[in-house]
């Protein structure tokens, strides 16, 4: 069996143990992530829209990534709050919040073609991929990991685990950690849609009795939707016809954006709280989905995975320079 050695074992590639993986590289430390999908794109880097919020973009600005991600993203510079049957309304705008936008919009893939490459060049980084977390055991100087892989087992001995290997995580899971769980009653049916105005920076966020639905503005004068339905409603709707589906989203939207024209394929996602029961044991650390998933139209779930990698790597550093072995 191959036995390797490292400071930090990131657990899932995605976008939060990239970024962990990233804050980390250069720094001393020996820094192994380990992949269960084959070429690294796993879950966060398909082609659903990510919002992220401002204090992400200064995050992805301090990893050296954003040029590379400029490009794709869209700014939000308005963001309009409306509930159906109502007058009523209001409106954030990144003026008044003093930014130079509120967040953007891009896609996992555009995500995935900046992170993967720099985390493949990171020095003293080592992707391992496919690389599935088979076991897990913490003692008083390290943690055992074991990885399959398609070369045969690998056993890990890491001073920490960080596990950013999803709402289903294994290494939650191998750690006795039990997690919440509280079903939305809701399914999430997205695609791209192309309304008649551009959107222009607006963001809208509508609220009606089967759930939220959010249109966010992409690149070319197209929106990314997400539209919350009702599980024994939502297969339907998905399956619906284009001039069905457009009709249907016209009578739930309205007619700020004047009248929806085209839409991409629909898929759909169950709809889940997630919240584990607790965020550390001995010689590991969740973060990002496997500590907390949240339903999408709050737009939190990956910022808030952003901000896990950074906090946890603040700190692995400042124990890295003070000379103390980091543990969760």
């Amino acid at each position: 069996m191959e036995r390797r050695e490292a400071d930090l074992l990131v657990v899932g590639a995605g976008p939060v143990g990239a970024a962990l993986a990233l804050a980390l590289a250069g720094s001393g430390l020996r820094v192994l992530v380990a992949e269960a999908e084959a070429g690294g794109r796993g879950a966060g880097y398909d082609g659903r829209a990510i919002a992220l919020a401002w204090a992400s973009r200064r995050i992805l600005e301090a990893l050296g990534l954003w040029e590379a991600l400029e490009g794709a993203a869209e700014p939000i510079r308005r963001i309009h709050v409306s509930e159906r049957g109502r007058l009523a309304g209001a409106v954030l705008d990144r003026e008044r919040a003093g930014v130079p936008a509120l967040g953007y919009v891009l896609t996992g893939r555009d995500l995935g073609a900046a992170l993967l490459p720099a985390l493949e060049a990171a020095p003293g980084v080592e992707l391992l991929c496919p690389a599935r977390l088979e076991g897990l055991r913490a003692g008083p100087e390290a943690a055992e990991a074991l990885l399959a892989t398609p070369e045969g087992p690998v056993r890990v001995r890491a001073r920490l685990v960080a596990a950013a290997d999803g709402a289903r995580s294994a290494a939650r899971r191998l750690a006795g950690i039990g997690a919440r769980r509280r079903t939305y009653r809701q399914e999430a049916v997205v695609a791209t849609v192309t309304p008649e105005r551009h959107p222009r920076g607006w963001a809208y966020e509508r609220f009606t009795d089967t759930g939220p639905m959010a249109l966010l503005p992409l690149r070319g004068g197209r929106c990314a939707l997400i539209w919350s339905a009702r599980p024994e409603e939502a297969p339907a709707l998905a399956a619906l016809e284009e001039e069905a589906f457009l009709e249907r989203l016209q009578a739930r939207f309205g007619h700020r954006l004047g009248r929806f024209l085209a839409a991409g394929p629909r898929a759909r996602h169950p709809l889940q709280l997630v919240s584990a029961r607790a965020l550390t044991a001995p010689r590991l650390a969740l973060l990002g989905n496997a500590a907390h998933t949240l339903h999408p139209v709050a737009g939190q779930g990956l910022n808030l995975g952003l901000r896990d990698a950074a906090c946890l790597a603040e700190a692995v550093l400042e124990a890295h320079q003070a000379g103390r072995v980091p543990q969760a």
